[in-house]
């Protein structure tokens, strides 16, 4: 069991989120078809995912860490924009994938020569062996469902003033603007939150 972090390109345009949705879902259901037709371990390879939003500030690139700025770089981050503050969409898929008899590095390969292989675009983390699998999936469904509207959502990074003997937590809600436009798009076709989640199952074998 492995959890899956797949980087799709950053666009300022809201609307080419779905296009790159779906282009990404194809590849990775034709890779799995493709590798199941010369290699019977794939047949049993299958993950169930979802979509998650991030968003920054045009200019807050120049700010991102070493690892990060490479990613986005690579996957074509907008050159141009018509304010320093102009919002950058930046999608991402988590999956949780059962491997079978497919290598954690056989898996994330593959997945990098189907379209994929910007830096660090592709990020394949094996379960926590201290925690037993019925826990490694509920953390990551939660951690995968979470919606985030704030940009210092980990309590690690966030900011606390004191209000009288009182220690209270700092939001840094995203601008209304941003949320409106996330929330139109989000609802913008039938199933809301539930057009997020994307799967692919075992291989279906024939019954004569």
């Amino acid at each position: 069991m492995a959890f899956l972090t797949l980087l799709v390109p950053p666009s300022t345009d809201l609307s080419v989120v779905d296009p790159c949705m779906g282009k990404t879902e194809n590849r990775l259901r034709n890779l799995i078809r493709n590798r199941r037709k010369i290699d019977p371990r794939w047949d049993t390879v299958q993950y169930t995912g979802w979509w998650e939003m991030e968003r920054h500030d045009w200019q807050d690139v120049h700010g991102f860490g070493r690892n990060k700025k490479l990613a986005m770089e690579g996957l074509g981050w907008p050159q141009f924009a018509n304010r320093n503050d102009d919002t950058v969409w930046q999608p991402h898929l988590h999956a949780i994938v059962c491997l079978g008899g497919v290598s954690r590095d056989e898996f994330a390969d593959a997945v990098r020569s189907k379209g994929h292989g910007s830096p660090y675009q592709v990020d394949l983390q094996g379960f926590d062996q201290n925690k037993d699998v019925d826990k490694n999936i509920s953390d990551l469904v939660r951690y995968s469902m979470k919606f985030r509207i704030e940009a210092d959502y980990k309590m690690s990074s966030a900011k606390f003033w004191r209000d009288g003997s009182a220690l209270s937590l700092q939001r840094d809600w995203w601008r209304d603007k941003d949320i409106r436009n996330y929330v139109e798009w989000l609802m913008c076709k039938r199933g809301g939150f539930e057009r997020l989640r994307t799967s692919v199952g075992v291989k279906q074998m024939s019954v004569l």
